[in-house]
């Protein structure tokens, strides 16, 4: 039993683990004074501090700017753009000829088998400053006239004819015809004279006649109370008198000065007509006329001119012409000759109208009928709608020329162009310049 070990006697020396190495610090591996923020699952930056946030905030503010501007500037290049396009569109109406001798009867009523006409008169003045080469010997009195007042009583005062007004240096005036002077009369306790404006003419020829603004006795009433209560006043100069050789105003000089009037006006009588004349009207050749209304001559006839002086002429006068639809004449022309389908149906014109050989006969200003030979090669042409073509291209949405020409039966070709060309590809139906009656700009081209 001695030599029985116990296992409890056994004593295990029990060993320390080793401690964990010590490995250096992060901030010990990295450069002095260099700071790595800890890992973080977001992919920013966090900020740390608000003049950081202020950065942050002046960045994506100056971006905002940029992309408001940029935007700013593509929206008014466009609108600018838009404002300034037009889209041409050329078209070549359907024509045809045909040779023409024929005679129209024309009918201001518009009767049956006559073509309608109508008269145009527009008010056309001319005037003009002459001189005239006629000099002869003459002898004129002067004239003016003056105001009798009468403050002799409240009757009134009869001055025949001849009656003689005398100035203060004693040149006598005379009345051409009896007048009646009214009386005075008493208002609010005061005499107010009666009074009448007369003319009256020197008593004889000569420029010492022509005087100034003077007072004037009645030399018949010398020796009586009348002669300081019955008196006149001039209103305006005495003028006209004149005794020796000088130019005349003669009917030649008026007549001859008319005349060159008369032909100044007619050089551009045809194209002051053809301005006022109605739309889709025509003048008639041969009808044009000026029409002289009254004369005006100032100094009249007969009168003296003082040394380099001329006379005024005036003619008061009318520009007058007869007038037809166009519309009326070419169908007119093109009757049992020309099928209106193979210019499009529609209206059509003479394109040559001036290169015909027109001739009216029988015509009057205020006449009711007349006749019309027309002869030559005639050109006829389908007539376009202007603003009527440019509603139907708003509404088609058409982009090329061979679109245009779908559109219209009249025309045989059609050309389509945009102003800038860029203009046909701006954004949205509201741009489209075609879209825009304003921005539409139709061309006719004759063949």
């Amino acid at each position: 039993m001695q030599n029985k070990r116990i296992i409890s006697d056994v004593i295990i020396k029990r060993t320390q683990p080793k401690p964990a190495p010590v490995l250096p610090s992060v901030e010990t591996l990295l450069p002095e004074k260099e700071i790595v923020q800890p890992y973080s699952k977001s992919k920013f930056k966090p900020i740390s501090s608000k003049a950081e946030a202020r950065s942050v905030f002046k960045g994506l503010r100056v971006t905002g700017i940029v992309l408001f501007l940029a935007v700013f500037f593509a929206t008014a290049v466009i609108l600018i753009t838009f404002k300034s396009s037009r889209v041409e569109v050329r078209m070549t109406p359907k024509s045809a000829e045909l040779t023409v001798n024929r005679t129209f009867v024309l009918s201001r009523s518009g009767a049956a088998g006559a073509i309608e006409f109508g008269t145009l008169a527009l008010s056309y003045p001319m005037s003009g400053s002459f001189a005239s080469g006629e000099k002869k010997s003459t002898e004129t009195k002067a004239e003016g006239t003056v105001v009798i007042f009468n403050k002799s009583s409240k009757d009134p005062q009869v001055l025949i004819t001849s009656t003689r007004l005398e100035s203060p240096d004693g040149k006598i005036y005379r009345i051409p015809s009896t007048v009646i002077i009214p009386g005075l009369k008493v208002e609010n306790g005061k005499q107010i004279p009666g009074s009448k404006e007369v003319s009256v003419i020197a008593d004889k020829a000569g420029t010492e006649y022509n005087i100034g603004l003077t007072d004037f006795t009645i030399p018949g009433f010398k020796g009586s109370p009348k002669f300081e209560t019955v008196f006149a006043r001039s209103k305006t100069d005495m003028s006209g008198g004149y005794v020796g050789n000088s130019q005349i105003v003669t009917k030649n000089a008026v007549e001859a000065a008319a005349a060159e009037l008369i032909s100044e006006a007619n050089k551009n009588l045809k194209n002051i007509i053809s301005k006022k004349l109605p739309a889709g009207s025509v003048l008639l050749p041969g009808s044009e006329e000026y029409f002289i209304l009254s004369t005006e001559v100032n100094p009249k006839i007969g009168s003296p001119l003082p040394a380099g002086q001329k006379f005024e002429i005036k003619l008061n006068a009318e520009a007058r012409g007869a007038m037809i639809k166009e519309a009326d004449l070419a169908k007119a022309v093109a009757k049992n000759d020309l099928d209106p389908a193979s210019l499009g149906g529609g209206d059509f014109r003479i394109l040559n109208l001036g290169e015909l050989d027109l001739k009216l006969s029988g015509y009057k200003y205020e006449g009711e009928t007349m006749r019309a030979d027309v002869k030559g090669k005639v050109k006829m042409e389908a007539a376009i709608d202007i603003e009527n073509a440019k509603n139907i291209l708003m509404k088609s949405g058409v982009d090329n020329g061979a679109g245009v020409l779908g559109l219209f039966s009249a025309i045989s070709r059609a050309e389509l162009k945009y102003h800038p060309f860029w203009a046909g590809f701006l954004p949205g139906k509201l741009l489209d310049p075609m879209s825009y009656s304003g921005h539409i700009d139709i061309q006719i081209t004759s063949r």
